[in-house]
C-alpha cells in the first residue's frame, strides 16, 4: 500500500512545483554587479534569489537571463520563504559560508546596468527587473555595495523599491535585506510618452510595469480617426504597448490618444489620460533648437540640456545626438535615443542621467518631459559648448556659453540655468540667453522657460506676472516684451490700479521695433514705490495706415 502511495505523493508534489512557478512566485532581492573594491563581502558576483510563495520550487531547467547572456539552473529546490545566492563557479568557495548556493556555469552583471530576469523550465517569465548605475547613490557606485529589493510584496517596483544595502558588509547573501522595510505601490501608472514608429505604429511608454491583461481590453487605447487592431505588451519590462492602426497616420496632422482603466502590477487604474501626437517629418535647420543648459549643478545635482521644437510638426529625434566643443568644432558626442522618440510641436524636453535628481532640485506643477539618458557630454562650470546634432550628423544649434552670461547680481550661480529668451535669434548670442527666474527655482526643464518668449505675431507678453521690485536683484521688474508682424507701429503703455486709477504712463506714442521690450519697476509717475496688489496694463498700439490694436495685461506686485 505505501508502495502505490509514494509515487502519488510524489506526483502531487511535482505539481507543487510546477503551480508555484507563476509571476513574481520567485524573485530577484540583491544584485552584487560590482564586488571591487571590496567592503565586507568576497570579491564575488552574484544575485540573491527569494521564494515568495506558499510551495517549494524546483529551479531545475530554469535560466538566468543577463543582458544577452544567460545561464541554466541545476537540479535545486527553493522552500518557501528561503533566499539563496546564485554565482558562477569560481565563486562557490567564496560565498558558500553565507547561506545555500547555487552555482551557475557563469555569472556576468554589468556595472552599469542591465535586464536580468528568471524564467522556468517552460520558458515563461517569472520575474525580471532592470538595474542602472544611477540605482546606486553617487558614493557608492565605485563597487563594494548591494542594491536590495525593499518590499517583497511589492515585486514589480522598480527603482522606487530598491535600495543600495545598508549592511556594514556592503550586502546581506542568502539573508533578509538590510533595507526591508513596507514599501507599498499605491501610485496609478502615467504615460511618459508616445513614439511613432511607423505611419502605422505607435508606442506607449508607462512609467512603471502593467498589468497583462489590462492591456487586452479592446478598449484601453483609442485613437481619434483610426482604429487600433493589435496591442502588444512587451516583455520583460511590461512597460511599454505597441499599438498597430487600420491605416496609416498622414503628415501635419494631429491625433488623439485615450487611454483607459490600464492597471499596474500593483492593481493601481489609471482611470484615463489623453496624449496628443502625430506623423514625424524630417527636420529642417531651425526646426529643433537648444533652449535651456544647466552646466554647473548643485551639490548633489546634475546636468541637463533642454531642446525645443518651435514648429507645428513632430519629429522623430531617434539618433539625434547632444556633444560639446572641442578645438572648435562638435565632440564627444552622446546619443540621446536609440529607440523612437518624438518631439512634439512647440514641445520641450530636457536631457540627463538622472531625471529623478533633477525633479527633486526642481519641482513643478507643470506638465514637463525629462528624459533619461545613459551619459552626457562634459560641460565645464566655467565656459564651454553644447551642440545640436540631428541622426544624419548635420549641426542643427550651438552655444557657447559664458558663466559670465549669467545675471551679475545673482548671488551664487551654482544651480542656475541659462535660458534661451528668444527662439527666432541665434542661439549663439549672449544677449540672447538669461539665467533661470528665482520663482521658478532658477531652472525650468522639461516645460517653458521663465525667460523665454513665446513665438506669437502681434503679442504683448509679461514677464514675469508677478515680481518684486526690492532691489534684490531677482525679478526687481516687469518686462512687457513683444513681437510684431510689422514695422513702424507706435505704442502707448499705460498702467491702472484695480481701482481704475491712472498709476504711471510708462510709453507716450513712441515708436517701437518689431521685437524688444520695456520695464516696469513697480513705481509711480512720481517715482514712488506702488503698494502690493494687482494692475492693469493697458498697450494701445496704431501705425500710419491707421491700424489700431488695444491689448489688456495683468501683473501684480509683490511686496515682502
Amino acid at each position: 500500500m505505501i508502495r502505490r502511495i509514494a509515487p502519488l505523493l510524489l506526483l502531487l508534489v511535482g505539481l507543487q512545483y510546477t503551480y508555484g512557478q507563476s509571476y513574481n512566485s520567485v524573485v530577484i532581492t540583491e544584485i552584487m554587479a560590482d564586488p571591487t573594491p571590496v567592503v565586507g563581502l568576497p570579491d564575488a558576483e552574484y544575485i540573491e534569489l527569494y521564494n515568495r510563495s506558499q510551495q517549494p520550487v524546483s529551479l531545475r531547467g530554469w535560466r538566468l537571463v543577463m543582458g544577452n547572456r544567460s545561464a541554466v539552473f541545476p537540479d535545486s529546490l527553493l522552500a518557501p520563504g528561503q533566499y539563496a545566492i546564485v554565482c558562477g563557479r569560481p565563486s562557490l568557495p567564496l560565498l558558500s559560508t553565507f547561506g545555500k548556493v547555487i552555482v551557475l556555469s557563469s555569472v556576468t552583471l554589468p556595472n552599469e546596468g542591465a535586464t536580468l530576469a528568471l524564467r522556468d523550465a517552460r520558458g515563461q517569465l517569472v520575474f525580471a527587473v532592470t538595474y542602472s548605475l544611477n540605482w546606486w547613490p553617487q558614493d557608492r557606485r565605485q563597487g563594494g555595495y548591494a542594491i536590495e529589493m525593499v518590499d517583497t510584496d511589492n515585486p514589480c517596483g522598480e527603482l522606487d523599491n530598491w535600495r543600495v544595502s545598508t549592511s556594514p558588509r556592503g550586502g546581506t547573501p542568502a539573508t533578509a535585506n538590510s533595507v526591508r522595510a513596507a514599501n507599498p505601490d499605491l501610485r496609478a501608472p502615467a504615460i511618459e510618452r508616445v513614439d511613432v514608429a511607423t505611419a502605422n505604429q505607435m508606442t506607449v511608454q508607462f512609467s512603471e510595469r502593467l498589468d497583462s491583461l489590462s492591456t487586452t481590453n479592446a478598449a484601453a487605447f483609442a485613437l481619434s480617426g483610426r482604429q487600433i487592431i493589435g496591442r502588444t505588451l512587451e516583455t520583460p519590462s511590461f512597460r511599454r504597448v505597441t499599438l498597430t492602426l487600420d491605416a496609416p497616420l498622414q503628415e501635419r496632422q494631429s491625433y488623439e490618444l485615450k487611454v483607459r482603466n490600464i492597471a499596474d502590477c500593483a492593481g493601481n487604474l489609471l482611470r484615463e489620460e489623453k496624449w496628443t501626437l502625430g506623423l514625424p517629418t524630417r527636420a529642417d535647420s531651425g526646426d529643433v533648437v537648444l533652449s535651456e543648459i544647466l552646466f554647473n549643478p548643485r551639490t548633489g545635482g546634475v546636468d541637463f540640456v533642454e531642446v525645443y521644437n518651435r514648429t507645428s510638426s513632430y519629429f522623430n529625434l531617434k539618433d539625434w545626438a547632444l556633444g560639446n566643443v572641442r578645438a572648435g568644432g562638435p565632440a564627444n558626442l552622446r546619443i540621446l535615443a536609440t529607440d523612437d522618440l518624438l518631439l512634439g510641436p512647440n514641445e520641450y524636453l530636457a536631457f540627463t542621467t538622472d531625471p529623478a535628481v533633477v525633479q527633486d532640485q526642481y519641482p513643478s506643477d507643470k506638465p514637463r518631459r525629462i528624459l533619461r539618458v545613459p551619459s552626457l557630454p562634459s560641460f565645464p562650470n566655467v565656459e564651454g559648448g553644447v551642440v545640436l546634432l540631428d541622426q544624419g550628423g548635420r549641426l542643427f544649434d550651438r552655444f557657447d556659453y559664458h558663466e559670465n552670461y549669467h545675471s551679475p547680481l545673482l548671488l551664487s550661480r551654482e544651480g542656475v540655468s541659462l535660458e534661451r529668451m528668444y527662439f527666432d535669434q541665434p542661439a549663439n548670442t549672449p544677449s540672447n540667453w538669461h539665467s533661470a527666474a528665482s520663482t521658478v527655482g532658477y531652472a525650468t526643464p522639461g516645460y517653458a522657460n521663465s525667460q523665454g518668449i513665446p513665438e506669437v505675431a502681434d503679442g504683448f507678453v509679461v514677464e514675469p506676472e508677478a515680481f518684486t521690485p526690492d532691489d534684490d536683484g531677482m525679478d526687481d521688474y516687469a518686462s512687457i516684451r513683444y513681437t510684431l508682424s510689422a514695422a513702424g507701429q507706435v505704442a502707448t503703455i499705460r498702467i491702472f490700479d484695480t481701482s481704475g486709477r491712472l498709476i504711471k504712463n510708462l510709453v507716450q506714442n513712441q515708436l517701437i521695433g518689431t521685437t524688444g521690450d520695456v520695464r516696469w519697476d513697480g513705481t509711480d509717475e512720481r517715482g514712488e514705490a506702488v503698494r502690493m496688489g494687482y494692475y492693469l496694463l493697458l498697450i494701445d498700439t496704431f501705425d500710419t495706415r491707421g491700424n489700431t490694436q488695444q491689448y489688456k495685461k495683468r501683473v501684480v506686485v509683490v511686496r515682502r
